[in-house]
């Protein structure tokens, strides 16, 4: 899942001279979330649509539409701006991106390629389109969640009951923190199963592991344990 495969581009930017008003316009008519600010070819800095939001005049403003269009056009995107830029190399993973993200508190930055230009632009809508991928949840399948004894085997037992029942796994997703008394969380995505054979599955699944939850979005049945 490297971030140059599921990264936005082009990307569209604007120069440092550009005004509030320029970049207002170009978030009405682009769907973008976020704009690099250039200098001669350089990042120096970036501006979200919430930092527009923000700095654009109140509609419950006294001024005349005369007055507000001065106002924006005054403001130079330079003062709206963060800046350093938080960046990362495109030959990083995805979940990499988001794990900086998440601590930045940030919903997106510039991907730079080897040569140090920038090559796309990755945001938290890049990386729900890649785990929606992965997961396979926009696709009509099952899900069964498990808090379960970590020990070694434990995983491929589930999946070789799954082959049981003739259904076919899209993912498999675990999670090693947060362990509680020794247990961990193991997800399963599957398709191709009859709405029939989904509760046995759920009872032959269940004797293996403790399980949690269960959906089968063909049918719209879950079950919370």
């Amino acid at each position: 899942m490297l971030i140059k495969r599921w990264m936005s581009k082009p990307v569209v930017t604007v120069e440092k001279d550009a005004s509030l008003m320029d970049v207002s316009d170009l978030f009405k008519t682009k769907i973008i979330s976020m704009v690099p600010v250039m200098d001669d070819g350089r990042i120096i800095g970036i501006v979200t649509d919430g930092d527009i939001k923000k700095a654009s005049p109140s509609k419950a403003t006294s001024l005349d539409i005369y007055e507000l269009m001065t106002l924006v056009r005054k403001i130079k995107i330079t003062s709206l701006m963060s800046s350093p830029v938080i960046t990362i190399p495109g030959n990083f993973t995805v979940d990499e991106a988001a794990a900086k993200m998440l601590a930045n508190n940030i919903s997106g930055m510039p991907v730079m390629g080897d040569n140090g230009k920038m090559e796309g632009i990755i945001t938290k809508s890049d990386i729900f389109r890649c785990l929606v991928s992965f997961t396979g949840a926009g696709h009509k399948g099952q899900t069964f969640a498990f808090k379960v004894k970590d020990r070694s085997g434990i995983v491929q037992d589930l999946m070789d009951s799954v082959r049981n029942h003739r259904a076919r796994i899209h993912s498999v997703l675990t999670s090693n923190e947060e362990k509680d008394d020794g247990f961990r969380k193991i997800i399963i995505h599957t398709f191709g199963i009859a709405p029939d054979r989904f509760d046995p599955m759920v009872k032959a699944l269940g004797a293996i592991a403790e399980m949690t939850y269960a959906a089968d979005q063909t049918t719209g049945q879950r079950i919370v344990f």
